[in-house]
């Protein structure tokens, strides 16, 4: 149940954007998240059934946690929730794909399993998506976010790194709070490959290369206990992502030796 201090932040029927009312659908890609996602989904199933927003609720599943049976339990009360279960584990990028591909709305939330931010902030400038194809969100942007400083230390130097390499104008490409609007969004993500977290990333290289309208923003960001977060593993993965896609988009590919190509699609894609 949630607390009087949630319930008075719902925005009511008569309250909300002529734009809640068309459908949307939000993504969480969940691995392992039995201990800290039932928080989000209390505030998504009462945020839409309060405004009677004709939305769904897809929660793409990696781990073999009871994630799966909470998500179950909320399904029987609230039917626009489901899940979208993999039989392993196959990556952050993986499984937001899994759940995008399954999406009917025409646009699309995407949100993190932890609670890290809530879905009053996410959709505060909501009308955006009138002028622009996806809305990021940059959690480093206000002192205010209390972010460990190894996260923020790893995901600033990728930063510089995917801007140096790519003229990336976003300065938070790996927040896993976005809106986007799924006309524009989907034949990108049809195109990636890449199944960890540089997905998020990559979906703005294609954006760029597309011309697709991108508009950032600030945002309350609470950083949540329990992050499967490991600073050596995630920038060996960045790397090797980043690497990867600089060379798939190069001229060098064609020459780039088949058992390279076969260990990334086998192995390292995944990281």
């Amino acid at each position: 149940m949630l607390n009087e201090t949630m319930e008075q932040e719902l925005v009511r029927e008569d309250q909300a954007s002529p734009l809640l009312m068309r459908t949307f659908s939000i993504i969480i890609p969940a691995y392992n998240e039995e201990k800290r996602i039932t928080p989000v989904l209390e505030e998504v199933s009462s945020f839409i059934s309060a405004n009677r927003l004709p939305w769904e609720v897809i929660i793409a599943v990696d781990g073999n946690d009871g994630t799966e049976d909470i998500i179950n339990s909320f399904s029987e009360k609230y039917p626009f929730i489901q899940s979208r279960k993999s039989s392993g584990r196959t990556g952050m990028g993986a499984a937001i794909k899994r759940g995008m591909l399954a999406s009917k709305g025409n646009y699309i939330v995407l949100m993190d399993a932890d609670g890290s931010a809530n879905i009053q902030n996410i959709l505060r400038e909501v009308n955006l998506l009138d002028s622009y194809d996806i809305i990021n969100f940059n959690r480093y942007s206000s002192k205010e976010n209390d972010i460990p400083f190894k996260r923020r230390f790893a995901s600033r130097s990728f930063n510089i790194l995917l801007k140096a390499l790519f003229g990336i104008h976003v300065n938070d490409t790996q927040c896993g709070y976005k809106l986007m609007r799924r006309s524009v969004v989907m034949p990108l993500v049809k195109k990636l490959t890449v199944s960890n977290a540089f997905f998020l990333s990559a979906l703005f290289l294609y954006a760029k290369k597309s011309g697709a309208r991108v508009a950032e923003l600030p945002i309350k960001y609470d950083h949540s206990d329990g992050s499967k977060f490991n600073v050596v593993i995630t920038s060996l993965s960045y790397l090797v992502s980043i690497s990867a896609f600089k060379l798939r988009n190069s001229e060098l590919y064609d020459y780039t030796p088949k058992f390279v190509k076969e260990l990334y699609y086998r192995k390292l894609r995944y990281l």
